[in-house]
């Protein structure tokens, strides 16, 4: 199924589990939803669990360049934009997140990299481009409190200092520089000196022993 425009102010933010930040390619990799994983969210003032079925998200690598990567869900504090998709992977919908050369992008790198900043997805169910209605069987409620999502519309990555899960968290960190070596070991001449001194006139004394003659360097 082809994915369409959502409706505005009918968007819902979930938490997405930071998988990877580069700092040379100035890229983040993150989980922007798991597939047939049960989570909790909060749902019109409700806690809910939710599960998001495999292929939600078919059709949505068709509007990459369309989403953008912002500071918090605000639209005028952009700091990157998407990539890739990769909606078919075995995990979930995954993303890879470019981050702008600017100041704001510098320190988002640098705080998703502390773990300070986590990934947050902006998402709504998919609708119809002709009725603006959404799709059949978008999402599935199975109990009163248990929600499936099958058909769903991404409409931008946030990264904030408090996503919705508390157990998303940077998985593996790659550095812009590699770890620094240790310094060969160096023996300071004057100790080395001494050492040699010391072994021949250890030397010494063994020629004494068995010989009975003095020897002299």
């Amino acid at each position: 199924m082809s994915e369409t425009q959502t409706a505005a102010g009918e968007l819902e933010f979930r938490s997405s589990q930071l998988v990877d930040v580069n700092f040379p390619k100035r890229t983040i990799e993150l989980i922007v939803m798991p597939y047939e994983s049960e989570g909790t969210a909060s749902y019109r003032g409700r806690m809910i669990t939710e599960i998001c079925s495999r292929g939600a998200y078919a059709g949505v690598e068709q509007r990459t360049r369309q989403i953008k990567v912002n500071r918090g869900h605000l639209t005028d504090m952009a700091v990157g934009r998407t990539i890739a998709l990769h909606p078919s992977r075995q995990e979930g919908l995954v993303a890879e997140l470019r981050i702008s050369r600017t100041e704001l992008g510098e320190e988002t790198l640098i705080l998703a990299d502390d773990g300070v900043l986590d990934a947050s997805a902006s998402f709504g169910l998919l609708r119809d481009k002709q009725t603006g209605r959404v799709v059949p069987n978008a999402e599935v409620w199975e109990t009163r409190d248990r929600r499936r999502l099958n058909h769903l519309f991404l409409d931008h990555i946030a990264m904030v200092p408090d996503p919705a899960y508390p157990d998303a968290r940077v998985l593996a960190v790659r550095s812009s520089q590699p770890p620094p070596q240790p310094e060969p070991a160096v023996v300071a001449r004057p100790y080395l000196d001494r050492l040699q001194y010391e072994q021949a006139m250890a030397k010494l004394a063994e020629i004494d022993a068995r010989y009975g003659v003095r020897s002299s360097v």
